[in-house]
């Protein structure tokens, strides 16, 4: 069993620093695209829309896909289906810049161009699917209960350093090609494969030859925590989509100046998430009761914050909050998550919630810039709402239902 730090082997150590690297650079996979693509499909004559397919395109094979992994990864091990969805990250990233740069040579047309890269788009996502539930569930399996918040709560927070880490390193690595960081970012995943092939062993992984018996997620008591999963990610990436335009409606800004502002807000409240995944909820062991409640309290107060502070000091203090909240509430909900189901079905509810915080990523944006078009406050509401539907839910599950944590 995994205890803390301090009395962790180097093998075991090795092995969770070099799959939470596997995490990281899956979050710099799926964030990075968003600065290189847009530059380069406009170079190469694709309209706006097309472009935003492709990223489209990925973001919904993802959600099936992911779906389907929890079986996979029952029957092939948790390793191998990280070295697999890797190598499927390093091939498919890498040939999308060989594509790329021959359209930008006008080897290829426009149209060729696009038809590939959406092709190896969904590739890409087939392949990162099971990297996620791959990684919790050896996680899980190697951590005693005591210590499984913080466990997850790393998880969250190394993706959440690769979402950040990817505009980044599109941006510095750009200055060497328009298709160099594709190049260099498949080398880092092929790299970070090939260390997981040879330095990390899962000796408590048993293999099912034979398909156990179906889960019926309407019926099972997880099925609650799943919905929050799906709110949360819903927040965040709605949050970040209507930031732009409250920032810019708020304050009168030009669009450059709106861009540097939000850019600024975005990494308040990554910075203040990542505090608290990696800091705060291992070094004080917090439980699911205080984790949940803390979350939906400060993401409350977040919320206030946006619709009573006016000052851009007041947007940065409510993004703060925001992060706050989203670094105890995301790991907490996922811990209880992993409490409520036997050991046995842990891959497939890993896949599961993978699947569910796909389809709140793909609904967050779309769902907010609607309400903001209604009144500039109306997201703000709905998420209060939302957050407190989350401690409700919690509090009838834990209370009404017997649920223990």
């Amino acid at each position: 069993m995994i205890t803390p730090d301090n009395y962790i082997s180097l093998p075991e150590r090795l092995s969770r620093g070099l799959l939470l690297f596997c995490l990281a650079a899956v979050g710099i996979g799926q964030s990075f695209i968003f600065t290189s693509l847009p530059p380069i499909g406009r170079e190469i004559g694709l309209a706006d829309v097309r472009i935003s397919t492709l990223i489209t395109a990925g973001a919904a094979t993802f959600v099936v896909a992911a779906f389907f992994w929890g079986g996979i990864i029952n029957r092939i091990g948790r390793i191998r289906s990280v070295i697999i969805g890797m190598s499927c990250y390093a091939v498919t990233i890498g040939l999308t810049g060989v594509v790329l740069h021959g359209a930008l040579a006008r080897d290829l047309s426009a149209e060729q161009t696009y038809y590939l890269v959406f092709v190896l788009r969904m590739v890409f996502a087939l392949g990162i699917a099971g990297i996620l539930p791959s990684v919790q569930t050896f996680l899980i399996a190697h951590t005693d209960i005591k210590h499984r918040s913080a466990t997850i709560a790393k998880i969250g927070a190394s993706f959440s350093i690769g979402m950040i880490l990817g505009p980044a390193c599109a941006s510095l690595l750009s200055g060497l090609g328009l298709t160099a960081p594709f190049y260099i970012i498949a080398f880092l995943a092929g790299c970070a494969a090939i260390l997981v092939m040879f330095f990390v062993k899962d000796k408590k992984h048993v293999r099912q030859l034979e398909k156990p018996p179906a889960i019926n997620w309407f019926k099972e008591p997880v099925m609650p925590f799943l919905g929050m999963s799906t709110l949360v990610i819903l927040s965040i990436t709605g949050v970040q989509q209507i930031m732009a335009f409250l920032i810019q409606d708020r304050f009168h800004l030009d669009v450059s100046e709106a861009t540097k502002q939000v850019g600024y807000a975005m990494m308040t409240m990554s910075c203040f998430s990542i505090l608290v995944q990696m800091i705060l909820v291992p070094r004080f062991q917090l439980g699911v009761i205080t984790l949940i409640v803390a979350g939906t309290s400060i993401g409350v107060s977040a919320q206030l914050a946006f619709m009573f502070l006016d000052s851009y000091v007041g947007v940065l203090f409510a993004m703060g909050l925001f992060g706050t909240g989203v670094g105890f509430l995301f790991p907490g909900i996922v811990t209880a998550q992993t409490l409520l189901v036997k050991d046995d079905q842990q891959s497939r509810l890993a896949s599961m919630n993978a699947s569910m915080q796909g389809l709140g990523a793909a609904l967050g944006p779309v769902t907010l810039a609607s309400l903001y078009q209604i009144g500039q406050l109306v997201p703000f509401l709905a998420l209060m709402s939302g957050l407190l539907f989350i401690l409700a839910i919690f509090s009838y599950c834990k209370s009404k239902l017997g649920y223990t944590f």
